[in-house]
């Protein structure tokens, strides 16, 4: 009985043995998944006190992306005035797009269009051919991609159209990834020898991606 046990259970183990050496082989393949995702701009807000109209009086209610070089007493030998937007950065232009998107912001003067960026007031009494010019700047940028910072200080690269867009890439849909954007500008010196008004500009922001 003893010689019968061991010969069961050496064969028993041959047996497993020979199972295990079988299913140790393998063959694989493979599958792909896909999923194609193109980028998109959702927002593009420009807050401005007067919901896109034209100033018309002396004393315009002005926020956001608005430009108030303010009140100053005619002269020739006034000196440059700079300013930036009423609401600074968090309080301009804003926009969203998907994540590693391009996309370029163009600003463009609207009494006289220009592609780099000098704008020309004009003003609000009839019969008042002065104008009083300015210049619109860009902020200062640095860094690329997903990991670029926008500086609420100015540069001296003018902010128009064609060659003289901004060029920043998408940081998400999400409102905790908005991009905001300061506008500066600066009337130059000597220009105020001009007759006594209310001068005015539009400035149309196109968004392109």
């Amino acid at each position: 009985m003893k010689t019968r046990f061991t010969l069961t259970a050496l064969a028993l183990t041959s047996a497993l043995a020979f199972s295990t050496s079988a299913m140790a082989a393998e063959r694989t393949g493979m599958f792909n998944v896909h999923l194609k995702l193109t980028g998109t701009c959702e927002v593009l807000t420009t807050d401005t006190g007067l919901s896109g109209t034209k100033i018309t009086t002396d004393s315009p209610n002005l926020a956001g992306a608005d430009i108030d070089f303010g009140t100053h007493t005619a002269s020739s030998s006034s000196l440059q005035i700079d300013k930036n937007n009423v609401g600074g950065a968090n309080n301009g232009i804003k926009i969203n797009c998907s994540k590693n998107t391009p996309f370029t912001v163009a600003l463009e003067p609207q009494n006289v269009k220009t592609a780099d960026g000098k704008g020309t007031m004009q003003g609000i009494t009839s019969g008042n051919t002065d104008t009083i010019a300015y210049q619109l700047y860009k902020p200062t940028v640095s860094g690329s991609g997903l990991a670029t910072t926008i500086t609420e200080t100015a540069t001296s690269d003018p902010w128009g159209t064609g060659a003289n867009v901004l060029s920043l890439t998408g940081k998400g849909l999400d409102s905790n990834a908005t991009i905001k954007l300061p506008v500066f500008a600066s009337v130059p010196a000597g220009e105020l020898d001009k007759f006594v008004d209310t001068y005015q500009d539009q400035v149309k922001v196109t968004l392109a991606y």
